[in-house]
């Protein structure tokens, strides 16, 4: 697809997306971004390999996405860091504004977001007070996060009418609701799956979210080793910890209908990998963004066959129902 084709994105449709985002390939990087893992060439530690190996294979969308979106927030310290794992607070940023820009170009009777995922609610609560129009509803598993952050920012978002928590998993959902949008803003390993699979079953028109923890999926909690490297110390040590939640908290980050043999999500990345595969890769992503792509670009296939045209750059998913597919 010549870049020259692409034409950044123009209020107030979604048409631009949808012809920019059916022209990508998918399989195609991540054939090749696969076969980089096979021979090795990952987690090198200057990351100079993999920034090279992650521009050849997905520059075509990065590319796209930077021409239909607004500039992405690009980070100045040496990726796989734990200097770069706090930049995502401001791709978060990005992410919500992302939502606030384009969901109310749609034009619906549902004016419904939900966020799942939720943990303190501190992105929902923002999310409804950009867009009061909204009901915006933030679930998790947990509510002690959200009792703790209202107590905190009593004095912001008292009068906030239009945002309310519900105690809920995410592998359990409610699916009586028919929200516009689903949103998230990093969901532990397969919690990102639940939470795509939520939209789908409840026909969201908009997918915006962030995935995070790739090592966690399927069941996952153990990764390859490389001592003397701080982040893969503290994904260790987040590692340690749950397996224990795993063992002890059931429904907390793991569910059994996400275990090993529900990798790969797609029908396409099935073809060519399978679940030992996957799960390998899995365990070398706290190092890899070759191996968190690898995980992400099969999400996206996913998508796709569910109905969805998506967009995809750094853990970061714009999808968006197919009209055909809304009927």
């Amino acid at each position: 697809m010549p870049v020259a084709e692409i034409v950044p994105m123009s209020r107030p449709g979604l048409e631009t997306f949808h012809q920019t985002s059916r022209k990508l390939d998918f399989i195609g990087p991540l054939e090749s971004l696969l076969n980089e893992f096979r021979r090795g060439n990952i987690a090198d530690r200057d990351r100079v390999q993999e920034e090279s190996a992650i521009k050849s294979h997905l520059g075509e969308h990065r590319e796209a996405w930077d021409l239909v979106f607004p500039t992405f927030p690009e980070c100045p310290w040496k990726r796989r860091t734990m200097t770069w794992e706090r930049h995502r607070g401001r791709r978060d940023v990005y992410l919500r504004n992302l939502v606030v820009t384009h969901v109310p170009q749609h034009e619906t009777e549902n004016r419904l977001i939900i966020n799942p995922a939720a943990v303190e609610g501190r992105h929902a609560r923002w999310l409804a007070h950009e867009l009061p129009a909204y009901e915006v509803v933030g679930t998790d598993i947990d509510p002690r996060w959200n009792r703790l952050y209202r107590f905190v920012v009593f004095w912001k978002y008292h009068k906030q009418k239009n945002y309310r928590f519900v105690r809920e998993s995410i592998f359990e959902p409610d699916l009586e609701r028919h929200p516009a949008a689903v949103t998230f803003f990093g969901a532990c390993g397969s919690v990102t799956d639940g939470c795509m699979d939520y939209a789908i079953a409840v026909n969201a028109s908009f997918l915006i979210c962030r995935s995070c923890c790739h090592d966690n999926i399927g069941g996952n909690t153990k990764i390859v080793r490389r001592p003397g490297r701080p982040i893969n110390d503290f994904f260790a040590w987040k590692n340690y910890w749950y397996a224990r939640i795993k063992k002890k908290r059931k429904g907390f980050y793991f569910a059994d209908r996400y275990l090993k043999d529900a990798y790969p999500r797609s029908k396409a990345a099935r073809r060519i990998m399978d679940s030992d595969t996957i799960i390998a890769v899995a365990q070398n992503a706290p190092e890899s963004d070759i191996c968190r792509s690898v995980i992400d670009l099969d999400r996206c296939l996913f998508l796709q066959e569910n109905g969805y045209d998506v967009m995809y750059r750094e853990e970061l998913f714009f999808a968006h129902k197919r009209r055909e597919a809304t009927g």
